[in-house]
């Protein structure tokens, strides 16, 4: 059935500020722009894959041409090298034309020496100038390559020995042609090297090899003669030596030569076989072979072949050494080559990727982004409430979008229809009865249903939320925070009706010894099972809370009676609840899961309090409990100890004690005293420990246990902590100003576990170290056994402070429950053995020593021990090996004025230092 129409007299208008469609919009999300990015981010990551290879094959081109350069820059230089050889030969053989005595000493005879200018004075003369056009041409075609400045200083080396050779003085021009040779053929081979190491590929490193072989074996022919030449025409020592070198040089020519026929091409070692074969390098040869086995003298034709055959021989290896380098400066430029063929072909791949991308981005556009626009224009239409008719055309994904958009709209032109006749009163109508196409209906209940169940699931989360936030996750009793809120409304219950309300803190006993043999799992069990059985002692309405750890606390309302016998009726209910708690905790506790079969067991020590007293709030009758529980296991645990007065005075002691404490910090009424640690070794002060020390205003000095363990109990003992470390190590700067013995010493802090717990301790390290300057070895953090156990951030900390440079220090070390075993684990750099074990005369504390000293050397850790008072007890750690100690037997702790006052201990007999 077609959908109503409206009236003829009555055209459709559109609704009222709708916005008649104005065309595609082109905004940041439209649909070819989408395609755009689509496209461009492929590209973009193409072009730069692509790039990242161009750039790397331009880099191995650029290896592959310096490789290149070096081999032509070692041709050109060998090239002067032979040249500069062949040189030698005719300088000599005209010294000796023109010196008859050289001549002589030669072996050449009188008849012979007649013979000389006519026989070989033209010969060498021409020879000689054709061996320095042959060197200052090799010199002009090394210059245009990159051993240029090598081969202009070998230049101006030749010129200057030219010039010398005048002077008649024949060794020095010898030893300087010989010199240069060398320097030359070094050369040769560090270029050569530096191509092997600038990245070859096989035939490159194979060519470059060949041209090393030839080339050695080139430089040694040319000086074979010279040398010879030099052991004829010297005396004494000097000839010796030349004669030495020569062998060396004969011998090694050989064995070079052998080497040669075995190189990588064969066309080289035939070429040089050919040469080495030729009539003048074979009479060449046999001169000289018999030149090295026979000592004796040349007659004038051996003295011009020999000068001839050599020269021609040098000619020829030459032109090998200048053709192997020609082979092996195109194998090394093979990977230049292929890198330059790979970057061309990397170019065009890259250009047709982009170019059939770009295609494919117009079809796109033609295809899939003209119906979409057109499509999208028409959903915008429909948006503004213009019914429009929804043309199909496209992909097929787009026509069935197109359809589900027609279908929308036929829907909504029937919901518009329905509205229609409802609103002119034709409720009986078709159109009105007729239901919209889908399950419309049951999507709207859905979505009702969805949104109530949305709405009640929120609300329990909420709740549960709640729950966490007050209540503890391993338990499910209310946490510190709650216990708060719960002891408070107590109260102001109370106070309304005149009751009491009691408190009992349950600190549990030997807790820690479960966590340390079974594990934490195994602590976490046995707190949900004590956990359960305080429960179960209760009354209802009594609640019992977990304030962290193994504390706990008991809230007991409506508790009878006032002040007076009264509250010791009710303070006695309340003691009588507190056994009845220690007998539930102290039943063994059987584990489960993977400790099935073991059995624990803790004790309790509980604190009484109650309302009425003294007043106060919640936080009040807390710590009121705490402290009961404190003088609970103070005397010998197990026991239930009740708030009383006397309590009441102790605690407004440490009040007042905290308070002058805070003021005395805040003031500069503290002081640091320092102990010296002394090296066992040296006998010398190694360090200091700093000790707080409180000279209180009308009652005179605090010991220092007794101020820190007020400090203890709040924050104050981490402003202690922070103003000692701040004061220590600006102690040590002032200690190196003055210079002396103290100058560069460390100094030891300690750190309560409680400011260790606290994030802050490395940001007060690190400001303490930044405000002096000093270096962080030199600052020791000293922790006590105890809290690596009590703190669950201790290791994390200590990790922090020794990646700053801090070293870290074991306080007291055998008191706690640390095992050996775990040492080498430990975060720390020395372990300090409590003066308990120093002291003691038993025979098994001095072996506990020896051993507390061999596990801490085992495990890398420096060994102090404290305490140390009487010269066997100091006997006895040098017999196992301390490596330092500290006690009264040396220092006292003293003010920093007047530790530079020390008897210096180094050498000294033990008992020397005693302060």
């Amino acid at each position: 059935m077609p959908p109503v129409q409206p009236p003829a007299d009555r055209p459709h208008r559109a609704r009222p500020g709708a916005r008649p469609w104005a065309g595609p919009r082109t905004g940041p999300g439209s649909l070819q722009r989408s395609l755009l990015a689509l496209v461009l981010v492929p590209l973009v990551g193409l072009v730069g894959l692509v790039g990242y290879a161009v750039d790397e094959q331009a880099e191995r081109a650029a290896a592959a041409a310096e490789a290149t350069d070096d081999v032509r820059s070692a041709v050109a230089l060998d090239v002067v090298r032979a040249a500069v050889a062949q040189e030698v030969v005719p300088v000599l053989g005209q010294a000796v034309l023109g010196d008859p005595a050289t001549a002589a000493s030669v072996g050449l005879d009188g008849a012979s020496l007649a013979q000389l200018p006519t026989f070989a004075g033209d010969a060498l003369g021409a020879q000689l100038a054709a061996a320095q056009r042959t060197t200052d041409e090799a010199v002009a075609a090394a210059g245009t390559t990159g051993a240029a400045a090598q081969a202009a200083a070998a230049g101006r080396g030749v010129r200057q020995l030219r010039a010398q050779s005048a002077d008649g003085d024949l060794s020095a021009v010898f030893g300087g042609y010989r010199g240069l040779v060398a320097r030359l053929a070094v050369q040769v081979g560090d270029h050569l090297q530096s191509a092997s190491a600038a990245g070859l590929d096989d035939a490159g490193t194979r060519a470059v090899a060949d041209l090393q072989r030839v080339s050695r074996a080139s430089s040694l022919a040319s000086v074979e003669v010279p040398l010879y030449f030099s052991s004829l025409t010297t005396s004494g020592q000097e000839q010796v030596d030349n004669r030495a070198a020569f062998l060396s040089t004969w011998g090694g020519y050989a064995v070079a030569a052998t080497e040669v026929t075995s190189l990588n091409s064969p066309g080289s070692a035939a070429r040089w076989t050919g040469v080495v074969s030729t009539p003048e390098a074979v009479q060449l040869e046999a001169l000289l072979r018999t030149a090295a086995l026979e000592d004796g003298s040349l007659a004038l034709p051996q003295f011009v072949a020999l000068t001839a055959a050599n020269s021609a021989r040098d000619a020829a290896l030459g032109t090998v050494v200048a053709e192997t380098g020609e082979a092996a400066v195109t194998a090394a430029g093979g990977p230049a080559r292929e890198a330059r063929d790979t970057l061309r072909v990397l170019v065009a791949v890259c250009a047709l990727l982009v170019a059939g991308t770009l295609a494919a981005a117009l079809l796109l556009r033609r295809w899939i982004a003209a119906p979409l626009g057109r499509l999208a224009a028409q959903a915008r239409a429909v948006s503004d409430g213009e019914l429009l008719d929804v043309e199909e055309s496209g992909p097929a994904e787009v026509r069935t979008v197109a359809r589900g958009l027609a279908a929308a709209v036929d829907n909504l032109r029937r919901v518009r229809d329905q509205a229609q006749a409802v609103a002119d009163g034709a409720l009986d109508a078709d159109v009105v009865h007729r239901p919209v196409h889908g399950p419309l209906g049951e999507v709207v209940h859905d979505s009702v249903r969805r949104m109530v169940g949305a709405l009640s699931e929120r609300e329990r989360l909420q709740a549960d939320l709640a729950h966490q936030a007050s209540h503890d996750a391993l338990t499910g009793l209310p946490n510190r925070a709650q216990a708060l809120l719960l002891i408070e409304a107590a109260l102001h219950r109370a106070a309304r009706s005149g009751g009491r309300v009691g408190l009992l803190f349950v600190d549990l006993d030997h807790f820690k010894a479960v966590n340390d043999t079974h594990g934490h799992s195994a602590g976490d069990e046995l707190l949900r099972v004590v956990a359960g059985r305080m429960a179960a002692c209760l009354r209802g309405g009594d609640v019992v809370a977990r304030l962290g750890g193994d504390e706990f606390v008991v809230l007991v309302e409506g508790v009878e009676g006032g002040d007076g016998p009264a509250a010791s009726t009710a303070d006695a209910a309340l003691v009588d609840l507190g056994r009845r708690l220690i007998d539930a905790v102290s039943e063994p506790v059987q584990l489960s899961g993977r400790h099935a079969g073991a059995q624990v067991r803790v004790g309790a020590s509980v604190g009484v309090a109650g309302s009425g007293g003294g007043g106060g709030g919640a936080e009040r009758l807390l710590v009121e409990a705490d402290a009961a529980a404190y003088r609970a296991k103070a005397a010998g645990r197990g026991v239930v100890e009740v708030f009383d007065d006397a309590l009441r005075a102790e605690l407004a002691r440490r009040g007042a004690v905290e308070r002058a404490l805070w003021t005395a910090l805040a003031e500069g009424g503290l002081e640091l005293h320092y102990q010296p640690v002394v090296d066992l070794a040296t006998r010398s002060v190694e360090g200091v420990e700093a000790l707080l020390r409180w000279d209180r205003p009308g009652h005179g000095p605090v010991p220092p246990a007794e101020a820190v363990a007020v400090a203890e109990r709040s924050d104050l003992v981490c402003e202690l902590g922070r103003w000692a470390l701040a004061e220590a190590c600006a102690q040590l700067v002032r200690w190196d100003g003055e210079g002396g013995a103290l100058a560069g010493i460390g100094a030891a802090v300690n750190v309560s576990g409680r400011h260790l717990g606290q994030a802050r301790l490395v940001g007060d390290v690190t400001a303490a170290l930044a405000a002096s300057g000093i270096a962080p070895e030199r600052l020791t953090v000293e922790i006590t056994e105890t809290v690596l156990v009590d703190e669950p951030l201790a290791l994390e900390q200590l990790r922090a402070l020794r990646a700053l440079g801090v070293r870290v220090a074991i306080d007291d070390f055998g008191t706690g429950y640390t095992s050996i075993g775990q040492l080498s684990r430990l975060p720390v750099d020395v372990l300090k053995i409590d003066r308990s074990f120093v002291a003691s005369p038993d025979a098994a504390s001095a072996d506990l020593v020896r051993l507390l000293i061999s596990a801490a050397h085992s495990s890398r850790l420096g060994v102090v021990a404290e305490g140390v008072e009487q010269d066997g007890q100091l006997t006895g750690l040098l017999a196992a090996s301390c490596d330092a100690a500290q006690g009264y037997l040396f220092a006292r702790p003293v003010p920093a004025g007047e530790v530079a006052d020390l008897a210096v201990v180094t050498g000294a007999p033990a008992g020397a230092a005693r302060g």
